[in-house]
Order: C-alpha cells, then structure tokens, then sequence
C-alpha cells in the first residue's frame, strides 16, 4: 500500500470554533498520521498522510462535517512527502503566518451548557459563565493571535484538576482543547457591587435577584471576560433606579478595589 501526503491551508473562521480538535477525531477516525496546528495570522495548517483513499475521503469530509460556526474562505492544498508519523497530533501553535485569516465573533451560549448551568447534579450547576468549544466569548477576549488560552483574557485563570482532564479528552466533544472553559473552582468568581462601589453580600441566586433589580428600573453594569454590558429595562424611560455592578473577572485571591461606576 502506498502512503502520500498533503499539507492543508484553511482560511475563514478555522479558530475558536472547536476546529482543531474536530481535525484531530477525524483524522484518528480514518487512521491518518499528521499534525493540525493554529498559526499566527488565525488560519490552521494540517498534515495528513496514509492511504490515498482515506486522504480523500479526509478531504471530502473536513468540508462536509466541519464545526458549525467553522467558514473557509480559501482552501490551499499541495502535495507532500511522508514524514512517517506515528500518530496523529493537536501541535503547540506558531505566531508566523503566510494568510490573515479571521477571529470569530462571541457567539450565544448553547443549548448544552445552558442545560448544566440548570441541572443541579452538574458541576456547573449556576455557573453562568459556562462555555465550551460551541459557545462564548471570541474576539472580545482575544489579545493576539492565535487563539490560545494564553492570549486571552482567560489566561489567568489557571485550569483545576476536572477541567484540565476536560481540556485534554478527545473524546470530550465539547471541552477537548476549548481554550474558554472553566468552572466554579477555577474560573471566573462573581461579585456584585451597588452605585457607590461598596460589595454585597447575597443570599439568593444572583441571576433572580439582577431579574428582579432590572425589573423595578435598576441599571446593571455586566463586567466579564470580554468589556461590559450595560443591561436596563428599555420599555420604561420614566424608571432610572439603582446602578448595580456586576464584576465577572477577578482572581479569587486578593481582594481588588472595583472602579468607580
């Protein structure tokens, strides 16, 4: 049996949408060997070599199973020779680039992690923030590409024990190399602060309560991963009640003072 390669260069939205690790199931899937690897201008680079058969039914396949929010503008493919690889790899990505290619933008959160945040046996029972590679934040959190944990905004949150192993599943569909996630142990930590900066202490889901503050005419101020969110009943003009910050994007340790609304 003959073994050839290819190396593939996708343009569009190939970053922050879970495209590396659908490369990888894939790959494995069909038993090919090489490598997929994010590159600075946020395009992806894959390798792939075996049999001629299986290349092609790849190819037919990363187009036609590809992540839903995944979009190729430009599609670069040469032949190449055999590097007699052993497996198949998710690479540490590189800061050249030959194309600019595009960030996503954040994108609503999905119907799976909106059914953990509500299901009271799982982990992420009101954990608000929940995300995963389907859902959350994108260019607003993005420092420099590529898209890697570490030039995010989520960079200083360092992932726990659970998520971890999440993050290095492939077969975790959902968490398998999403560089957003996190959970009530080691993410994001919610604070909320009235009009003049001082904390408040609450005793009720902090959801219920913003609910209910908006509701009466109250201004929320949303701070989280990526900017803020300013949230107001727009259908009453005459209400302009309590302003209340709520602060998504402190460590856990060391207090920090809030800026001033």
């Amino acid at each position: 049996m003959s073994i050839s390669a290819v190396k593939i260069r996708l343009v569009g939205i190939v970053q922050g949408v879970g495209f590396r690790p659908f490369v990888y199931r894939l790959a494995t899937r069909l038993g090919l060997r090489g490598y997929v690897v994010n590159r600075g201008g946020a395009e992806v680079e894959i390798f792939v070599e075996g049999d001629d058969d299986k290349i092609n039914r790849f190819m037919m396949l990363l187009e036609r199973e590809k992540p839903p929010p995944a979009l190729f503008e430009e599609i670069f493919i040469e032949r190449s020779s055999p590097l007699n690889l052993r497996d198949f790899r998710i690479l540490k990505s590189v800061y050249d680039r030959s194309r600019r290619s595009m960030i996503p933008p954040d994108v609503a959160i999905c119907e799976e992690c909106t059914r953990e945040i509500k299901d009271p046996s799982s982990r992420f029972y009101r954990y608000y923030w929940n995300s995963c590679a389907w859902c959350g934040p994108r260019f607003s959190m993005i420092y420099r590409t590529p898209y890697d944990r570490e030039n995010t905004s989520m960079r200083k949150y360092l992932l726990c024990e659970k998520c971890r192993h999440d993050y290095e599943d492939p077969d975790n569909i959902r968490r398998f190399h999403a560089e957003g996630i996190s959970c009530p142990i080691c993410g994001v930590r919610t604070y909320l602060y009235d009009n003049r900066g001082r904390k408040i202490d609450l005793r009720e889901d902090l959801v219920n309560f913003i609910s209910k503050e908006i509701l009466k005419g109250s201004i929320v101020a949303i701070k989280e991963a990526g900017g803020y969110h300013i949230a107001a009943l727009a259908s009453r003009e005459d209400l302009c009640g309590e302003v209340f910050k709520i602060d998504l994007s402190e460590y856990r340790g060391p207090y920090m003072t809030p800026p001033r609304p």
